[in-house]
């Protein structure tokens, strides 16, 4: 066979409809529990913007402002910084799950969830600026032992049929902890009488999605990938005919998806763990290494973090100051937010990664200007329909960011990755946010206390530095199967994952089928330049000269975009077989 062999194309023992069979049923119930992670992220994300609307949480902690905000909120993310490359050595070392003792699963989402538990109710009992501080370090531990692994598993473990669905959902169920915190403060803003109840109870809510993820954890399968690369292939089998197959260990999906996970082991010859410096190794992994941190940056860089965890200061720079508007403002923020982030999931497949990401950032850069533009005109004549008119452009940037930014990078960066550092990208990405968010956090509170509206200015510069950066090094991954994924960023090589590139002639009978090299960077930035200004004047003149309809010029727009210029090519194309497949393409 020639080309990609498409899952839809191979006989099935499932169900068309994935809710009237009973494997796909369970797995579903299986990541369900793995998006907790994402929910009790996401749920203090609006808390803090909640809590500081509420007069009695104010009066408790002195107001805080300022550095004293800043470090309240930070310490949520400090903890996360060491305790990343921990929970990566854990889960490439003991699996998604930490192993077998006495026949009882000890899985590492426990570690999380009981972290979690534990700062919940540390965070509702608290009585000092300390304590708060004290559970909210130990949230951060929690959630980053509970995302690394759910980032890693729940692609692992999805049926090909739901894969890009369930890796692009994983971060929307960050809105619906957000919406259940934000309404649930709303409603604290009008609890009867003066007491700290109103803000206690919130706060305590915060350990119900620990408790969801530490009862179904212990259910949850292990990854048939990390038992692969373990040399156990038969209990691998078993989990994926189980939940992919109802049980038929010979159906042909799962032997096809067998066949590509031995060869993408035997391939990558991982050693029992792959280091962090493989990540320098090879031309390759080092791309996927900018990749991660830029993905991992953006998502706190380009204006969100002031949005989304100071809300309240930022409103009161265009006079909305009263606890039911900054509440109800958030809480419509976390609707509106989850609602975009369910399209751009949806969207992922019919449009592509690299175009969502495009209009995304493109569309923040826009509307945060308009911000920009609005809040200096109310400091500067304080109309207040002036002030107002900047919460739909809030809601404008929210969802341009809630479409790509949010969905994405947790679906995108474990494609892009080798078998060998999917945890440590994983891990990376986490790495990277919580960097950017721990800076956030000291620099947001204390340059809007000096500056005000004039810091929105910061972030216009930084998202324009993102869009080129994202047009120059993201690439499309549409279309790939699990184990081709990680080739969109070596086309030309088949690498092991640890440091060791090799041709694909020279790769025998393991050799799978690699994408177009279609993002050019360092020494190709100066090639696409050119070949972006000879399309962009093919078509011009294609136009001017009314000599191919708009169609037509499109296409051959599309066609040079898609050529890579002066790449010498031999003139046939060399096969070689891949998977039990022959498989066709270039070498470059």
């Amino acid at each position: 066979m020639t080309g990609t062999t498409k899952f839809s194309d191979l006989p099935n023992n499932t169900n068309a409809k994935w809710w009237k069979d009973h494997g796909m049923r369970i797995s579903f119930v299986h990541i369900i529990t793995l998006y907790c992670a994402v929910y009790s992220l996401g749920y203090d994300g609006s808390l803090l913007n909640g809590l500081q609307a509420l007069t009695e949480w104010n009066k408790d902690f002195g107001a805080p402002k300022g550095t004293k905000l800043g470090l309240i909120a930070a310490s949520y993310y400090l903890p996360k910084i060491p305790f990343t490359f921990v929970i990566a050595w854990m889960v490439d070392r003991y699996g998604r799950k930490l192993g077998l003792v006495a026949d009882h699963h000890i899985i590492v989402h426990y570690v999380g969830a009981l972290f979690m538990f534990a700062g919940a109710l540390l965070g509702g009992f608290c009585h000092s600026v300390s304590q708060l501080v004290g559970s909210r370090i130990l949230l951060g531990i929690g959630t980053a032992a509970a995302q690394v692994t759910a980032a890693a598993l729940v692609p692992e473990l999805a049926h090909p049929r739901i894969r890009h669905y369930a890796g692009g959902f994983l971060n929307t169920t960050y809105y619906i902890g957000s919406i259940f915190s934000a309404w649930l403060t709303f409603a604290m803003v009008y609890y009867p009488g003066t007491s700290s109840w109103s803000w206690r109870v919130p706060t305590l809510v915060q350990g119900f999605g620990p408790l969801l993820l530490g009862a179904g954890a212990y259910f949850i399968p292990q990854s048939p990938r990390w038992l692969v690369k373990k040399g156990r292939v038969e209990e691998a089998h078993k989990i994926l005919a189980t939940y992919h197959a109802n049980g038929k260990m010979d159906d042909e999906l799962v032997l096809l998806e067998m066949r590509e996970i031995k060869a993408s082991v035997e391939l990558e010859k991982v050693p029992e763990e792959a280091s962090w410096l493989a990540w320098l190794h090879t031309r390759g992994n080092l791309r996927r290494f900018f990749v991660i941190i830029i993905l991992g940056t953006a998502t706190q860089w380009v204006g969100n973090g002031v949005v989304q965890y100071y809300l309240v200061p930022v409103l009161k720079t265009v006079g909305v100051t009263r606890p039911a508007q900054t509440t109800g403002v958030n809480g419509g923020l976390a609707i509106w937010n989850w609602s975009i982030s369910m399209s751009g999931a949806s969207l992922v497949e019919r449009f592509g990664r690299r175009p969502l990401f495009l209009t995304s950032i493109i569309g923040m850069f826009a509307s945060f200007g308009m911000i920009l533009g609005l809040a200096g005109g109310y400091n500067r004549n304080h109309h207040s329909a002036t002030g107002i008119a900047m919460i739909p452009f809030l809601f404008i940037f929210m969802g341009f960011y809630s479409l790509a930014l949010t969905p994405l990078p947790m679906l995108y960066v474990p494609e892009i990755c080798p078998l060998a550092l999917r945890a440590k990208a994983a891990a990376l990405l986490l790495l990277a946010q919580n960097c950017a968010q721990s800076f956030n956090q000291f620099a947001n509170p204390v340059a809007l206390s000096a500056i005000s509206w004039k810091y929105y200015a910061v972030y216009v510069g930084v998202d324009l530095v993102y869009i080129a950066l994202f047009w120059y090094m993201i690439r499309e991954t549409k279309g790939l199967t699990t184990e081709a994924l990680p080739h969109a960023y070596s086309p030309s090589q088949l690498s092991n994952g640890c440091g060791e590139e090799r041709d694909a002639t020279c790769s025998g009978n393991k050799g799978i089928l690699m994408s177009r090299d279609i993002s050019p960077i360092f020494g190709d930035v100066k090639r696409s330049l050119i070949r972006e200004f000879l399309c962009s004047s093919s078509l011009l003149f294609c136009l001017s000269a009314q000599r191919q309809g708009v169609f037509q010029c499109y296409s051959f727009f599309r066609h040079l975009q898609a050529e890579p210029l002066f790449v010498k090519r031999p003139a046939a194309s060399t096969e070689f077989s891949a998977v039990d497949m022959k498989i066709s393409f270039p070498i470059r």
